[in-house]
C-alpha cells in the first residue's frame, strides 16, 4: 500500500517536470484504507446521463436525444438539474457550456472502469468522438459487461495529482498570472470533480461535489 506521503511526493515530482508551481503545505490525501470507490454500476449509471446531457449541449438533434433517453431509460438516471436541462427547449448559453464541459468528467469515469486506456496530462481536452462512440454505441448492459474497476491506488494517484494541479490553477487565477501551459483550467476542474465523486469525497452526491484546494 502506497502512503499518502509517497503519493504527494510522486505528484509533486510530476508537477515539477511540467513546470507547474507546487504548494508543499497542501494536506495529504486519504490513504487507500480510508476510501471507498463507487461501484462500476454507479459509474456506468453516471456516464450514461452525462453523455446524453453533453450531447444535447453540443446541439445533437432532439430526435437523437429522445432516442438515447428511451434506449437507456435515462429519466431514472438524470439528476434533478440534468432533468431540468434536458426538459428545457432552449437552454441558456451558460448551461450549454457547463454541460459540454462534462465530457471531461465522462472521460475520467470511462478511464476509471477501463473503457478507455489512458488519461493524459490535463493540457488538452478529451477525444469527444471517442467518448460518444464508447458510450452511445453500446447498451447499458454491454457497458457493464466491459467495465472493470481501476485499482484504488491508481485512482488515488490521479486524484492527488489533480488536487495539487488544481491548486496551481487557482493560485494563478487569484494572482492574475498565466496558467501553466501543461494545465487546462477547465480540464483540471472537471477531472477533480469526477475523481472526488469516484472516491465518495465527503459522501457528496453528484450535484454537491466540492473541489477544495
Amino acid at each position: 500500500m502506497k502512503s499518502s506521503t509517497i503519493r504527494k511526493e510522486q505528484s509533486e515530482n510530476i508537477l515539477r517536470t511540467l513546470n507547474v508551481p507546487i504548494n508543499v503545505h497542501l494536506p495529504l490525501a486519504e490513504n487507500e484504507n480510508e476510501v471507498f470507490l463507487r461501484t462500476k454500476e454507479e459509474i456506468i449509471n453516471r456516464i450514461i446521463p452525462l453523455s446524453i446531457v453533453s450531447a444535447k449541449a453540443l446541439k445533437a438533434p432532439k430526435a437523437e436525444i429522445k432516442k438515447f433517453i428511451n434506449r437507456y431509460n435515462a429519466n431514472e438516471l438524470f439528476t434533478e438539474e440534468e432533468q431540468k436541462f434536458i426538459s428545457t427547449w432552449r437552454p441558456k448559453q451558460n448551461d450549454l457550456i457547463a454541460y459540454s464541459w462534462k465530457l471531461e468528467c465522462i472521460w475520467v469515469l470511462l478511464w476509471s472502469v477501463n473503457l478507455i486506456s489512458e488519461i493524459d496530462t490535463p493540457a488538452d481536452m478529451c477525444d469527444v468522438d471517442l467518448v460518444f462512440e464508447t458510450v452511445l454505441n453500446h447498451s447499458r448492459q454491454e457497458l457493464l459487461n466491459m467495465a472493470t474497476l481501476k485499482p484504488i491506488n491508481v485512482v488515488l494517484d490521479n486524484l492527488d495529482f489533480i488536487y495539487r494541479a488544481h491548486w496551481a490553477v487557482r493560485e494563478a487565477q487569484l494572482n492574475q498570472l498565466e496558467i501553466p501551459p501543461a494545465l487546462n483550467e477547465g480540464v483540471v476542474y472537471e477531472r477533480h470533480y469526477a475523481l472526488n465523486w469516484l472516491v465518495n469525497y465527503m459522501n457528496q452526491e453528484w450535484e454537491e461535489i466540492s473541489t477544495d484546494t
